[in-house]
């Protein structure tokens, strides 16, 4: 072999350690050209100031290549012999996408080997490894735990929102219904869950997929050893296995909750100290697009506030891409999700994809009957490549995935976001019922959101119309206090969306069909109409940087905090610390109340009785939480002798117009339909009767005893709701455990209320009463077709408020509407519901 280096005036080759000189050199493929000027700017920037800072994100928009730039930082890392690096994507599926990104670059890597072991050309710091999130946060890692480990130096985290997301998983342990171990645990706990809600807990029992309880945590302290004992039996299970290293030494550090069909069990605080692979690191850069908010990394992956607050960012380039936002409801009524679904799910030729992101699998039911793609979720990848290969003739929909899925160009012309996102651990489902306004949650919900519009939209030339669909979403999208939870680009991109939907509106005659607008907004789209893009070319350039500090930052530094004193055990700091956040950030108060929980768990180990006393006042402040060990009865729901019309007119006026108003609405409405999960369904006919000028509360939920919904407060008339929203519209018979359910609510009411004139229904798709089944009072039943005629009404008799200025509105006049539109008292019991049939055999 020639040895070429004997001709070169210099004895060795010096290794390059800028980034920008590094890719000058790589023998990368043709179809990868000079770098982007937004990727030359952030890795100078990195390579002359930021070398060497412990925490850093990186942040660019969708498209603008933070895959390369990770890759060339680790590669400047390696070359100036400070490896091992570690390229850490979210899932298997983007890992092979960054793999072929390496090769195309000319970028060396290497793979954990097929024995599972960890490569010697990654341990000794000669090549970058790549892998994803669930090989190295785990609790039985080839990257060793504690002071067991294997030194990495760098780390990039990419999508890293999407790896937090894995990383809590790693850390929960989740028990179907189906293994021995769910009715052992149930079995400890059975005696405690029933005080958090009789109704909820005969549910669970009998299988209830939507419903659960979280198991007190006094309770889950007490018998904490009984709990360890029992999980210690099957820790070599692949349910357990993985997060028992973290859960068999603080087991009192445990939250759990109970469902129909499983348990789930995870730490309040995740230490991921744990993982000294990624906590001792020299340096842990994590990738972010523009539109997300990164403050959750404070709390989830220990970062300092400073490292979220100064990112390394592309300020010049405030947006990328061309997304028409369409929200048809806003254009025509009559364009609600069932007319969108039932046009853009139907198969047809055509040159690009049409994919739909749904919040659950339950949405994807009408889907699939209009013969959609609806993949597993194994199956994602395949379905992501069927639209490469230029499939196109069926709608790919995807259930409750707003990230990790890359469609670009012609793969994704037409994207329908299907609701709003849905929270599926258990852990954020009793977060969401218990904290409705917190910035923390509606963060949350809008970082979905966003990432779901990300998906189609993968490059700075790329264009996509986006259908936004489903009243939770639009309200959530519309509101004033939610909106502002979205990123400037998010922001700019809705206020369009909004603009077109008031010109669309105004298109719409006597001669035009509502979606013939639509039909035409999407050949503006899709055929590049040059008008269109130039309106939204100048929209987006209006764009403001956004340089505001929030408070969520302050908020969850102090969380994480007082929750590493807590596992620590330093209790009373921790309360402090907790304390600290009720006094100066929050004001609502069920959100003090949701805080005041976590004050009165943390001092639990220290005084019982002190403890009992926080969560009193937190129950007191907020009926979603914890029903306390004592000192709790339920207070009546007295008639006030107050004007039914005053209360309207006080719902009326908590919008901020008609327009407010309606979208408030649809959004209740929407959610009093069969097929919606109990929690919704019930919270939205409490709200119902907040509309129609009643007192309203959910008796089973905020006291844990008694029916579903109670409405009173007009004419000394009460009304008790028994909703079993779940129930199948198949079903052809009310069962013996539904009529004992309304029969032991019924005994509630009476010894609650004793005479007081009561109309008891039952809100089920049949009136059919099973055989072996009795109503031990007179109940009456509200079937689908009487609750869509209540919906109608109500919807109806809203709308009038639009012909008249409020203030100038009179007792006589509401009373008139209501009268008109059939929910008065008379109707309210005669119209919407019927007897029900005994079977007799």
């Amino acid at each position: 072999m020639v040895d070429f280096r004997k001709r070169l005036n210099k004895p060795e080759i010096e290794k390059k350690i800028n980034p920008i000189e590094i890719y000058s050199s790589l023998d990368r493929r043709s179809v990868a050209g000079p770098l982007r000027p937004a990727q030359h700017k952030i890795l100078t920037e990195w390579f002359d100031s930021r070398l060497n800072e412990k925490d850093l994100i990186i942040k660019l928009h969708t498209g603008e290549g933070k895959t390369l730039i990770g890759l060339l930082i680790l590669q400047s890392k390696i070359n100036s012999g400070n490896g091992p690096c570690l390229f850490v994507c979210p899932n298997k599926y983007l890992v092979a996408q960054v793999k072929r990104d390496a090769r195309k670059f000319g970028i060396n890597f290497c793979s954990i080997e097929d024995d599972g072991s960890l490569p010697n050309e990654f341990i000794d710091g000669e090549k970058l490894l790549i892998t994803h999130v669930q090989k190295v946060f785990n609790g039985k890692t080839i990257f060793g735990l504690g002071n067991d480990y294997i030194p990495v130096s760098n780390i990039i985290l990419d999508d890293s929102h999407a790896c937090i997301d894995s990383i809590k998983n790693t850390f929960t342990i989740n028990i179907t219904r189906e293994h021995d171990l769910y009715s052992e645990l149930f079995e400890l706990f059975k005696d405690a869950l029933p005080e958090q809600g009789e109704g909820t807990f005969l549910e669970i029992s009998n299988g209830d997929y939507n419903s659960f309880l979280p198991i007190p945590y006094w309770n889950w302290i007490d018998k904490s050893e009984e709990a360890l004992e029992i999980l210690s039996k099957y820790r070599t299970e692949n349910e357990i296995a993985f997060s028992w290293p973290f859960i068999k030494d603080s087991i009192k550090n445990c939250q759990a909750f109970v469902s129909g069909n499983n348990i789930e069990i995870a730490p309040i605080h995740i230490p991921i100290e744990k993982f000294s692979s990624f906590n001792n690191a020299n340096q842990r850069i994590l990738m972010s697009a523009t539109t997300q908010d990164d403050s959750f990394f404070i709390k989830g992956l220990g970062f300092n506030a400073n490292a979220i607050q100064n990112p390394l960012h592309n300020p010049e380039q405030l947006w990328s891409g061309e997304k028409m936002l369409i929200i048809p409801s806003l254009i025509d009524d009559t364009l609600d999700r069932d007319k969108i679904v039932n046009i853009m799910a139907k198969p047809s030729e055509k040159k690009f994809g049409i994919v739909s992101l749904v919040s659950s699998f339950k949405k994807t039911e009408t889907y699939k009957k209009l013969d959609s793609i609806v993949p597993k979720s194994g199956e994602i990848g395949a379905a992501v490549d069927h639209l490469k290969k230029r499939n196109f003739r069926q709608t790919v929909v995807f259930a409750n995935r707003y990230d990790g899925i890359d469609l670009p160009d012609e793969t994704c012309r037409i994207l329908i976001i299907d609701g709003r996102p849905y929270f599926y651990s258990l852990a954020d489902r009793y977060e969401e019922s218990n904290r409705l306004g917190s910035d923390s949650l509606n963060i949350k919900i809008a970082q979905k959101i966003e990432q779901g519009l990300g998906r189609s939209v993968r490059g700075e030339k790329d264009y996509c119309l986006i259908f936004l669909i489903g009243a939770d979403l639009i309200k959530f999208i519309k509101s004033s206090r939610t909106n502002k939870y979205f990123s400037s680009q998010t922001k700019k991109q809705i206020e369009i969306g909004m603009e077109i939907a008031k010109m669309a509106s105004e298109d719409i005659s006597d001669k035009t069909e509502p979606y013939e607008v639509i039909r035409s907004l999407m050949l503006q789209s899709i055929q590049r109409d040059e008008g269109w893009k130039e309106f939204y070319k100048e929209e987006m350039n209006k764009i403001q940087a956004n340089n505001s500090s929030s408070k969520i930052y302050d908020v969850l530094t102090l969380e994480r905090k007082a929750a590493v004193l807590n596992y620590t055990g330093e209790y009373e700091k921790a309360r402090n610390l907790i304390q600290a956040i009720v006094d100066k950030h929050c004001i609502d108060e069920s959100e003090k109340g949701w805080y005041m929980q976590i004050m009165a768990r943390y001092a639990y180990l220290l005084s019982k009785t002190d403890s009992n006393t926080l969560q009193k006042s937190a129950f007191l402040k907020n009926h979603e939480l914890l029903k306390p060990k004592e000192g709790i009865t339920y207070k009546r729901l007295e008639f006030i002798n107050e004007n039914r019309t005053k209360r309207i007119l006080e719902w009326v006026k908590q919008h901020q117009d008609f327009e407010d108003l309606m979208l408030s609405v649809e959004d209740v409405l929407a959610d009093l339909q069969f097929g919606t999960s109990a929690e919704k369904f019930e919270t939205a006919f409490k709200e119902l009767g907040h509309m129609l000028g009643f007192l309203s509360e959910r008796p089973d939920k905020e006291f844990k005893k008694g029916p579903d919904n109670l409405w009173c407060g007009v004419g000394n008339q009460y009304f008790i709701f028994e909703c079993k929203s779940e129930v199948k519209i198949e079903r052809t018979e009310i069962n013996k455990h539904e009529a004992g359910q309304m029969n032991t609510h019924c005994a509630w009411f009476e010894g609650q209320y004793s005479d007081a004139p009561v109309h008891r229904i039952l809100v089920i798709p049949t009136k059919n009463l099973s055989y072996h089944a009795d109503l031990t009072h007179k109940v009456q039943i509200m079937r689908r077709g009487k609750l869509k005629s209540l919906r109608h009404n109500v919807k109806s008799f809203l709308k009038e408020f639009n012909k008249y200025e409020i203030e100038s509105l009179t007792d006589e006049k509401i009373q008139e509407f209501l009268n008109m539109n059939k929910l008065d008292i008379d109707s309210l019991k005669t119209e919407y519901s019927e007897n029900y049939r005994k079977k007799t055999s």
